[in-house]
């Protein structure tokens, strides 16, 4: 479970977002989500297909996720 969020990195076209967040446990992570246009949806959804991710800080989370979404070298 997911206690806050720490920071979002938004793709360029707004469309999709990697959330660094902090756990319940004091560890952090991140999860990636887009946005879904569907009318019945209109909101976030995940499409992370990793594995539950656990880092000691929103920093390493952070590393972590520019290592393994590739869309991240397009935002600072």
């Amino acid at each position: 479970m997911t206690q806050g969020i720490v920071r979002v990195l938004l793709h360029p076209d707004g469309k999709r977002r990697v959330l660094i967040v902090r756990r319940e446990t004091g560890l952090f992570g991140f999860e990636e989500e887009q946005f879904s246009d569907h009318p019945d949806e209109m909101c976030w959804v995940s499409c992370s297909r990793k594995h539950y991710s656990i880092c000691d800080s929103a920093e390493t989370a952070e590393k972590e996720a520019r290592g393994d979404i590739k869309w991240l070298v397009l935002v600072p």
